[in-house]
């Protein structure tokens, strides 16, 4: 695993292309969802106008397997911003220990890598004083969450029409920390963190 931040990536440049490379197969090419792709990368508004923190799984050759991105909630976030009007009553949470969690992407169909993206983010929370994770997922990834031994507790549910859309917040417990772990134990690769900037 490694964390590094926006202003890491000229010092990662490799990490960072595979990274939003990665991002614009699946979120473009395999989900159809509209963002902009542009030279095979998918980079957004928060990647390139703000600071965020990335978390990335790497194999033993330094390649990326998945990542994420976040920021805190009390600058401009997702929910507050491109989807405020996706819900009855808009989610806006502004909270210095509550980080919101985008680009949840994993480049293949293997879990352990979803799992020890999880395992960094919950200690990345723990070691920053961050008590909640808040994102926006579809409906059906809250049973993947469970198995995974992580799962949100459900703040809002979109308005029809705009997909089986919630948003949900992780509580940032060692509960959750134990029982991923456990699942992580099943798979072969080890999950380690170096912290970057």
């Amino acid at each position: 695993m490694k964390i590094v931040r926006s202003s890491d990536s000229e010092k990662y440049p490799e990490l960072f292309q595979q990274m939003f490379r990665g991002r614009a197969t699946v979120f473009h090419d395999r989900l159809k969802w509209p963002v902009k792709v542009e030279g095979g990368l998918e980079i957004d508004y928060y990647d390139r106008e703000l600071e965020p923190a990335y978390i990335l799984d790497l194999d033993h050759h330094g390649n990326v397997l998945g990542s994420l991105r976040l920021l805190p909630t009390i600058g401009t976030t997702m929910i507050g911003r491109e989807f405020l009007e996706f819900f009855d009553e808009p989610v806006d949470v502004s909270d210095p220990t509550m980080w919101e969690c985008t680009k949840f992407c994993v480049h293949s169909d293997d879990t352990g890598t979803s799992i020890r993206l999880l395992i960094a983010l919950h200690d990345l929370c723990t070691k920053s004083g961050i008590e909640h994770v808040i994102g926006l997922y579809e409906w059906q990834m809250e049973r993947v969450y469970a198995r995974l031994g992580w799962r949100p507790e459900r703040l809002a549910t979109a308005k029809p029409g705009c997909g089986k859309l919630a948003v949900g917040i992780w509580k940032v417990e060692t509960a959750a920390r134990r029982e991923m772990t456990r699942n992580l134990a099943k798979r072969s690769m080890p999950a380690m963190v170096t912290s970057v900037g």
